[in-house]
């Protein structure tokens, strides 16, 4: 039993710092599609919309929404292991 409450709370931690990596990332990622020279243009022209619903892949490098798609799928898995193991 003690086993068990010892992985419980080893994969809760795991949880908790891939849903903090996960939040870092989504920030990172909104910050540099805010930032970015194509949503910085005129104002006076009437396509200041334009950007406005590009996706976020637009803007990012492939490699950072790689990261952040990775570590959501890194995140399912562990709450998987963790339901499986509150079953038991």
């Amino acid at each position: 039993m003690t086993e068990n409450n010892e992985q419980r709370k080893e994969l809760e931690e795991k949880i908790l710092s891939k849903r903090q990596q996960i939040d870092f990332e989504q920030k990172d990622l909104e910050e540099t599609a805010n930032l970015s020279p194509e949503n910085r243009e005129n104002p006076d022209v009437m396509e200041e919309t334009k950007n406005y619903d590009d996706p976020a892949d637009s803007v990012v490098e492939k490699d950072e929404m790689k990261s952040l798609q990775a570590a959501e799928k890194q995140l399912k898995t562990l709450l998987k292991e963790l339901n499986n193991l509150n079953r038991k």
